[in-house]
């Protein structure tokens, strides 16, 4: 059984997938996103997420995430994470689901992986949709 995309819900997917299932992003063409990242959900509509990239070190640019905010798998909750607020993706539901599955996410809808939604970023700190292109000219997907 699925997850239900909602705020705060974390999966890891693979973005070679996401890329070459259709999925829209922010970021620059050179951002380096490698397989099996973790995203963290920050809206869902009936049709679609926004997910925010999640990084494992520190970066010029990027916030962090407190421990205190993770809950679920061993594997999330006591890795750093980071995020940075160039890079929103915008992830079909089905296009996600697929991409989880390519990542060997173990969560479950019974032990999701989660961040409390206090400390999820808002939608108004990343750039608006105008901003949103193909994922697939990311050419540093690995």
């Amino acid at each position: 059984m699925p997850h239900i995309h909602a705020p705060g819900l974390v999966l890891r997917f693979d973005p070679q997938t996401l890329a070459a299932q259709g999925a829209t992003y922010t970021g620059k063409d050179d951002e380096e996103l490698t397989p099996q990242q973790y995203f963290v959900c920050i809206e869902a509509n009936a049709r679609d997420a926004l997910w925010v990239p999640l990084f494992a070190g520190p970066g010029p640019g990027r916030r962090g995430i407190a421990a205190a905010a993770k809950s679920g798998q061993s594997h999330w909750t006591k890795s750093s994470s980071f995020y940075h607020s160039t890079q929103l993706c915008r992830i079909a539901h089905k296009t996600a689901q697929r991409a989880s599955e390519v990542a060997y996410d173990h969560s479950t809808p019974k032990s999701p992986n989660r961040m409390d939604l206090k400390q999820v970023p808002t939608r108004a700190e990343f750039p608006d949709d105008t901003a949103f292109r193909p994922m697939s000219c990311n050419m540093a997907i690995r």
